[in-house]
Order: C-alpha cells, then sequence, then structure tokens
C-alpha cells in the first residue's frame, strides 16, 4: 500500500492556485467561467473542466503544480466534454433513481389532492387513492436509499477514471475498470484520506456562504463568493487525486521488479 501524501506535499496542492508568476490572472479567467456556468449552462463549465483535466494530468505526471495557461481552448473544451460525460456516467443512475421517486411521489400526491377536490370525496376515489400513494410512498423510501447508495458507489472510483482519463487523454481510459481499478484499490488509504481532506475543505467552504447567507448585508456576495471558491475546490480535486493516482501508479512500479526477483529465485 502506498504511503499518504506528506503534510508539505498537501501544502503545496492547497497553496499552488495562488503561486506563482501569473496566477492572479489565471484564476480570475476560471473563477469567471464558473461564475458564467451559473448563468449560461455547461458552456463555460466545459472550458473550466478541461483546464481542471490539464491541471490532474500534470499532478499524475508529477510536473510542479502551478495554474496552467488558458490556451488551445478547443482542447480545453473538448477535454472538459469528456470530464463532463465521465461524471455523467458514474453519477446519473444514482441521480435519476432519486429523482424519478421523488418525482413519482409529488405526482402521485398533488395529482390525487387536485382530483379529490373533483370527486368531492367519492368512496371511489379513496379506493383508487389509498393502494396509489401507499406505491408512491415506497418507491420513494427506496429511492431514498437506493439512489444516494448508487451516487456513493459512483462518487468513490470517479477521481481513478478521471485521473486515467487525463493520463491517456482517451474518453474510454475511463471505462476501463481493469487498468485503472487496481490502482484504486493499490492506494485505497490515499483515496480516502484525499476524500476526507477534500469533503472538509467542502465543509469550510460551505461554512462561509452559510455566513454569508445568514447575514443580511454581505448575502448578495454569495454568488461571487460561490465562483471562486467553487474553481479553487476543483483546483485541488484535480491536484489530490492527480497525486494520489501518481503516488498509486509509483507503488506498482516499484513492486512489479521485486515480484519478477522474486519469481526469478530457484525453487529447492
Amino acid at each position: 500500500m502506498a504511503e499518504p501524501m506528506s503534510i508539505p506535499s498537501l501544502k503545496s496542492i492547497f497553496r499552488f492556485p495562488f503561486q506563482g508568476t501569473g496566477w492572479e490572472k489565471r484564476f480570475l479567467i476560471g473563477a469567471a467561467l464558473t461564475f458564467l456556468t451559473f448563468v449560461i449552462p455547461i458552456v463555460p463549465g466545459m472550458f473550466v473542466c478541461g483546464y481542471l483535466l490539464e491541471v490532474m494530468r500534470r499532478a499524475v505526471k508529477g510536473e510542479e503544480l502551478a495554474l496552467p495557461d488558458w490556451t488551445e481552448w478547443g482542447k480545453l473544451g473538448l477535454d472538459g466534454l469528456k470530464y463532463i460525460l465521465i461524471n455523467l456516467v458514474f453519477l446519473l443512475p444514482g441521480a435519476l433513481i432519486y429523482l424519478v421517486g421523488f418525482g413519482f411521489y409529488f405526482i402521485v400526491t398533488f395529482g390525487f389532492s387536485l382530483a379529490s377536490n373533483l370527486a368531492q370525496n367519492s368512496r371511489g376515489f379513496e379506493t383508487v387513492f389509498i393502494p396509489v400513494f401507499l406505491l408512491a410512498m415506497l418507491v420513494f423510501f427506496i429511492s431514498i436509499f437506493l439512489g444516494p447508495l448508487l451516487f456513493m458507489l459512483g462518487v468513490i472510483p470517479l477521481p481513478a477514471a478521471t485521473a486515467n482519463l487525463a493520463v491517456e487523454g482517451r474518453l474510454a481510459a475511463g471505462f476501463r475498470l481493469r487498468q485503472w481499478w487496481p490502482v484504486l484499490w493499490k492506494n485505497k488509504l490515499g483515496f480516502f484520506i484525499a476524500w476526507t481532506l477534500l469533503l472538509g475543505l467542502f465543509f469550510i467552504l460551505y461554512l462561509v456562504i452559510f455566513t454569508a447567507y445568514i447575514t443580511c448585508i454581505l448575502c448578495w456576495l454569495i454568488p461571487f463568493l460561490m465562483a471562486p471558491m467553487g474553481f479553487y475546490l476543483g483546483l485541488v480535486y484535480a491536484a489530490l487525486f492527480g497525486e494520489t493516482f501518481r503516488e498509486s501508479l509509483e507503488g506498482q512500479a516499484a513492486e512489479q521488479p521485486a515480484q519478477t526477483d522474486q519469481s526469478e529465485v530457484p525453487q529447492v
């Protein structure tokens, strides 16, 4: 099992978005595109996702962490589209099950409440309503359990699949389970620690947003706070899991010669 990242390495991951020559302009462009994503869905986000994939690619290759230039916009857009498709495949099933269950329950309860006024509480209406309402409740509770479960099962391996996509650059690389699953399993503790750190950072940023929300004077700043914070969180995500994926690859490479040497020892 690969060793977890050291404290200095973690400090560099959290600080690199604000270091290097010209980081202000590069970070501002990313934050502005993130803000535009709230207004114009998908298109600005494609370039942001492609940028994050480039950061992850450099982290996997072991290059010095720094904000890359905003160049080759066509490549950024194409990489971002691949990034989004990977996320949809892994996360959409769980989200759909939850939304379908909640939607079915809402339609049944809201629809029958309107129909009851038209039926004027007739006995036939109650006979139909009770079993359908119970079915809606059952579907809703199943979706509450199954939806988040599938969502979590998609979230856990997603960074490894995305890192494999970043390395190879092909969409199919994200779905090559036999290729990236051993890398994930090799450093499962490292990926768990990375997720824990990222969730902790997300909670801190959430507290900042929540504090602004409950403060009437600062609540108007929320849209302007969410964009840079969201972009920063994405940068840390890309660098953190890129480094974790690289460490797991290095651990695998270090074990292979040892296994080969042992296999060459003659049996007595």
